[in-house]
């Protein structure tokens, strides 16, 4: 892989991480607390849920999509 198209790959991720923070972390609870929406454990308990959901989603898609980049490059190289 060439060092523009890197360049570019982490440009997208860094955006994306950008406006998914400001989303998940700024906004939305911004947009609620400017309504005067009053917070209930059970609405902190499902965005915890939601937040722990989220965080193993991306962990194990994070291990292992290396991985799976791997076997098929290994299974690419085999093939020619």
């Amino acid at each position: 892989m060439n060092d523009k198209q890197l360049i570019k790959d982490a440009k997208l991720c860094t955006r994306w991480a950008l406006a998914l923070t400001f989303i998940l972390i700024f906004a939305f609870p911004g947009v609620m607390f400017v309504t005067g929406y009053n917070y209930s454990l059970q609405f902190f308990q499902g965005w915890t849920y939601l937040a722990f959901i989220w965080l193993l989603t991306a962990g194990i898609y994070t291990a292992v999509r290396p991985w799976v980049e791997y076997f098929l490059e290994k299974k690419r190289s085999e093939n020619v």
